[in-house]
């Protein structure tokens, strides 16, 4: 009987836990779309895949003055745990950050029809037409968070 009121309570906890909300790409599918905003000191624009083979592929640039100042192409996709965001960032001239098998993880944390939350990084729908982006970066004085405001575009 104890054994049973164990396993019970585990389930119980494991169902309850962030995690467990995580387990597919259908909790991103709303980032689907093209999406500008401000943030980083620039103009941003975001566009998303919907989601096809359990992946959404995305990419990201940021505009400073008219120019651009790098990309991101990104993707996420479901590993234990839940959904996972996976970047590579390039120079405008395409000259990429990371090595060529490497890239910035940002591992699962919890998802909602509403959130996703990975490490160092949350996206927060905020209606139907606006989300907002907490990312924290390590800058040489430190890290802090950088907060980018979005909302979809209609062309």
């Amino acid at each position: 009987m104890l054994k049973l009121l164990k396993t019970v309570m585990f389930a119980a906890a494991l169902a309850a836990s962030p995690a467990a909300y995580a387990q597919t790409i259908d909790n991103a599918a709303w980032l689907t779309g093209r999406w500008v905003g401000e943030g980083l000191g620039g103009e941003l624009e975001e566009v998303w895949s919907p989601p096809v083979g359990g992946q959404m592929v995305g990419h990201f640039r940021l505009v400073r003055d008219g120019a651009p100042v790098f990309y991101e192409i990104m993707l996420i996709d479901v590993v234990e745990g839940g959904v996972r965001m996976r970047v590579k960032h390039f120079n405008p001239d395409f000259v990429g950050w990371e090595e060529k098998d490497r890239w910035v993880t940002f591992e699962p944390v919890s998802a909602s029809e509403n959130e996703l939350v990975f490490s160092s990084l949350s996206i927060q729908r905020e209606g139907p037409d606006d989300m907002v982006m907490r990312l924290r970066i390590r800058y040489a004085d430190g890290p802090r968070e950088e907060v980018l405001r979005f909302r979809r575009a209609r062309t």
